[in-house]
C-alpha cells in the first residue's frame, strides 16, 4: 500500500517552498514534486508520502539549515493549526486525554501508522515513531512531531514539559522513541514562603550557574525578591526551582535530596514549635496533617492510614515525573527526621507505589519502633 499523508500537513511545506523563489528546489525535488508548486493543496485530500519526504529534506537543509530546534518550532506552530482544524483534539485541563484523542485521530493524518502511543499515564507518554523515510527526513519529522506534541499538551494545560529521545533510528537504533513528561500543576496551586525560601536561598548562593536554563523570567524575578515565610508563592515556579536544585546542586542524587528533606524538617520544627511531640512519633505525624494546609493550598501529602508504629502517606504534587520523584524523596526525608526528633527508633521507609514509575499515585510507608 502506498503511504499517504493528508494535505493539511503538506500545504505548509508547499507554501514554504513557494515563499523562497531564490532557491533552486530542483536540487532536491523531482519534476513531479515541483508540480505541487503550481497546484492548490487541499487539506482534506490524500497525497503521496514520497514527495513529502523529499520536500521535508529540502526545507530542513535550506530553511532550517539542518537545525532540529527550528523544525521543533515548526511543529509547535503546526499544532496550533491542527488544533484549530480538529477542535476536539485539545482537552483543556487534561493533556492525557488530548493524547488519547490524537491516537484516535491519527488515521485522519496518515494512511499508515508512523506514530503510536505506546504508554500513557497522567503526566507521561511514550511514543514510537517510524515514518519509513531516509535518516535525515526521519530526524526532521521526529523533531517536528516532538514540537507538535509539546504544544498539544501545553494547549491542554501542561507545564514544565520535558522531552527526550531514548532511541533514535537516525542514530542507528531500530526505531525512534519519544518520551514526554509534564506537570499538571495549575496557576492556582501555591506553596508557602517557608518552603519556597529554601530553594531561593540555595539558588542565590550558586552565583556561577546560569539558572535561565531551568527558570522562566518570572522565576528569576523571584530570586531578586525578599521571600516572606507567611506569603503564598506559585507552585509552578517551585517545581522549576526544585528541578534546578536537583540537577545543579544535588547532582541528580536522590540521597542528597532525602538529606535535604531531613534538614528542612529541622528548620520547620523551629518555625512550628508544636510540630514535634517528644516521645510520640504518631502524634507528631498527626500534627503535620493538621499543619499541612499551612504549607500548600492543595492536598500534596495526605495520611492514608496511621497506627502506633506505621503510617502510610499519599503523595501527589501533580508535577512532572522527575520533579515528583525528587519531591517524594524530600518528603520521605522530612518524615524520617520528624520521627527521629519525636524519639522513634529503627525507622524505615519504602515507596509502595511510585507515580514517577507509572503508578497512579505515590504511596510512602513508614515504620518505626
Amino acid at each position: 500500500m502506498e503511504r499517504k499523508i493528508k494535505g493539511e500537513f503538506l500545504v505548509d511545506y508547499v507554501r514554504a517552498l513557494k515563499s523562497r523563489k531564490d532557491i533552486d528546489w530542483s536540487r532536491y525535488l523531482t519534476a513531479e514534486d515541483l508540480k505541487f508548486l503550481d497546484q492548490k493543496i487541499l487539506g482534506t485530500e490524500w497525497y503521496p508520502m514520497a514527495p513529502f519526504e523529499r520536500i521535508a529534506v529540502a526545507l530542513f537543509k535550506e530553511l532550517a539549515h539542518s537545525n532540529v530546534e527550528t523544525v521543533r518550532l515548526w511543529g509547535r506552530m503546526q499544532a496550533e493549526e491542527v488544533s484549530r482544524t480538529y477542535d476536539s483534539l485539545v482537552h483543556k485541563g487534561s493533556p492525557h486525554d488530548s493524547l488519547i484523542q490524537f491516537q484516535v485521530l491519527r488515521k485522519s493524518f496518515f494512511n499508515f501508522e508512523p506514530i503510536d502511543v505506546m504508554e500513557l499515564a497522567r503526566n507521561f507518554a511514550k511514543m514510537r515513531m517510524d515514518f519509513q523515510m531516509e535518516t535525515t527526513a526521519e530526524q526532521a519529522a521526529s523533531y517536528q512531531a516532538l514540537g507538535i506534541f509539546e504544544r498539544l499538551v501545553e494547549l491542554s494545560g501542561a507545564v514544565n514539559i520535558q522531552a527526550r529521545f531514548p532511541s533514535r533510528c537516525w542514530a542507528g537504533d531500530k526505531i525512534t522513541v519519544l518520551e514526554l513528561s509534564w506537570s499538571n500543576v495549575t496557576p492556582e496551586m501555591k506553596v508557602k514562603g517557608g518552603f519556597f525560601m529554601d530553594y531561593v536561598r540555595m539558588l542565590k548562593k550558586k552565583k556561577d550557574t546560569d539558572w535561565s536554563k531551568y527558570l522562566l523570567p518570572r522565576d528569576l524575578a523571584l530570586l531578586e525578591q525578599r521571600i516572606l515565610p507567611s506569603e503564598w508563592y506559585p507552585f509552578e515556579s517551585f517545581e522549576r526551582m526544585g528541578l534546578a536544585v536537583l540537577h545543579e546542586i544535588a547532582g541528580g542524587n536522590l540521597k542528597a535530596v532525602l538529606a535535604f528533606g531531613q534538614t528542612s524538617l529541622n528548620e520547620m520544627a523551629k518555625a512550628f514549635a508544636n510540630l514535634v511531640c517528644k516521645g510520640d512519633p504518631r502524634e507528631s505525624l498527626m500534627r503535620f496533617e493538621v499543619l499541612r494546609n499551612s504549607f500548600f493550598n492543595f492536598n500534596a501529602v495526605t495520611i492514608e492510614s496511621i497506627f502506633a508504629n506505621f503510617a502510610k502517606f499519599r503523595i501527589e504534587y501533580s508535577m512532572s515525573r522527575t520533579a515528583e520523584e525528587a519531591a517524594s524523596f524530600q518528603a520521605a526525608g522530612f518524615f524520617l527526621q520528624l520521627l527521629h526528633l519525636a524519639g522513634a527508633r529503627k525507622i524505615g521507609y519504602r515507596f509502595a507505589s511510585r507515580s514517577w514509575a507509572g503508578d497512579p499515585t505515590t504511596i510512602l510507608e513508614l515504620k518505626w519502633q
